[in-house]
């Protein structure tokens, strides 16, 4: 009877062990740059007016069991030498990039010809602008098809995106997606389809063992105050499908727990390690 006892008890310990959630070994969140804008109001409209502001920017690289997943590239490693920044040509927003991206991936451990996966939330320079970086021949890079199509298209400028950025990626193995894509196929790291801020806007959802599940915002919202009070900048490419997206993923973080880090939230963002810290 005893050891049929036991072995009951090592089943049952077992099948709780299968029953957690798949998570990640640990994630790395690296400052990409910044951007210092002249007037908030245009994010956050009616209120802010005249504000100068600074969004941060960052990249995720996070480390799974079957290889390396980087989400975002950031400012373009081309600006880190411009004390000054770049400025839009509208004067709107001034870009910098105090360290290059290849350096932080340096200081990690990691070459951009190692990695196995890549996505960004979207096309946007602040996002794209390492995108080059990553055309090894094992690297699969993860877009939804309306964002591929405005950015191969004829008028990608049309969506603010930069040709350039992606045009070594046109020999890369880029996966089209048509919606949520669980990456790793356990669930614990799953594209989730945000459309509105562009055509084919997508957030991460990521599964940490200590820390809990965490919701990548990309610019689905620009500020935390963005998220809370469901505010959609009016130059998005959709404004009622970002609406959409952001009520759609307020449903998600209530089935899942999960925590929303907004990406250009440099307050947020002050309380959580960086690069080459990392966090599980």
């Amino acid at each position: 009877m005893k050891g049929i006892l036991i072995a009951a008890l090592v089943l049952l310990s077992g099948c709780a062990h299968l029953s957690q959630p798949a998570t990640v070994e640990r994630m790395y969140v690296i400052e990409c740059g910044e951007n210092h804008v002249k007037d908030l109001s245009r994010w956050t409209p009616g209120v802010n007016v005249g504000k100068a502001h600074v969004f941060a920017d960052h990249c995720y690289l996070v480390k799974h069991w079957k290889g390396w997943f980087l989400w975002d590239t950031g400012n373009a490693d081309r600006l880190a030498p411009m004390p000054d920044g770049l400025t839009a040509p509208n004067g709107a927003i001034t870009a910098f990039m105090k360290k290059p991206l290849a350096d932080s991936l340096k200081e990690i451990g990691v070459a951009p010809e190692q990695f196995q996966n890549l996505a960004m939330s979207h096309s946007h320079g602040d996002h794209s602008g390492n995108a080059n970086l990553f055309t090894g021949a094992a690297t699969y890079i993860y877009m939804q098809r309306p964002e591929f199509d405005a950015v191969y298209g004829p008028e990608p400028q049309k969506y603010g995106f930069a040709a350039a950025n992606f045009e070594k990626l046109r020999i890369a193995r880029v996966q089209t997606l048509s919606g949520d894509f669980d990456v790793f196929g356990d669930g614990s790291v799953v594209i989730k389809s945000t459309p509105g801020h562009t055509p084919g806007h997508q957030s991460l959802f990521v599964r940490l063992a200590r820390r809990g599940p965490v919701l990548l915002t990309g610019d689905m919202v620009h500020l935390v105050y963005s998220w809370e009070n469901r505010v959609v900048p009016g130059f998005n490419y959709d404004v009622p499908a970002s609406g959409r997206s952001i009520d759609a993923m307020k449903a998600f973080v209530k089935q899942t727990g999960a925590q929303v880090w907004v990406n250009h939230d440099k307050e947020q963002h002050l309380l959580i390690p960086k690069a080459p810290l990392f966090v599980d």
